[in-house]
């Protein structure tokens, strides 16, 4: 019963040891593909922003990244259509190179497939498309992102 307990513990440890990382080493990101939810801490919209403008949001899931920030840009706003990614994930004030693709929203208001103009969207090859003639996402809306080492 010792020796289960004892490994049991072991492989706690290591699995929380590899989610964080070491003191000064980098956290833990999948090589492929790893769900994240992020709360937007700017806003965006396919009528005022331009490709360039900045993106950013601060993760809230997974709990052992959660407080970290997402650098990023927005890659594409016009008509109905709004792209964005996030290239640099910041941890403990340290950036780490990464890519990301939007995989789905929530909007500022809490409505799960909606954008911040209250129509419906659907994310297509990693961005916004709203069923309307133009789409926001404001501050406070979560999007869930697949993100990956870069």
């Amino acid at each position: 019963m010792k020796a289960i307990i004892l490994t049991l513990f072991a492989l706690l440890y290591a699995s929380c040891a590899f989610a964080r990382g070491g003191p000064g080493d980098a956290p833990a990101i999948a090589a492929s593909n790893s769900g994240v939810l992020v709360k937007m801490t700017s806003g965006m919209s396919s009528t005022a922003s331009k490709p360039g403008d900045p993106a950013t949001g601060e993760i809230i899931d997974p709990v052992w990244l959660r407080g970290a920030r997402l650098d990023g840009k927005v890659e594409r706003a016009d008509h109905s259509i709004l792209k964005f990614s996030f290239q640099t994930l910041v941890v403990d004030g340290k950036s780490h190179p990464v890519q990301t693709q939007l995989t789905s929203i929530v909007n500022s208001k809490g409505d799960e497939g909606q954008d911040d103009l209250g129509q419906r969207i659907r994310i297509e090859g990693g961005g916004i498309i709203a069923y309307g003639t133009a789409t926001t996402l404001d501050e406070g809306a979560e999007v869930h992102l697949s993100l990956w080492k870069k």
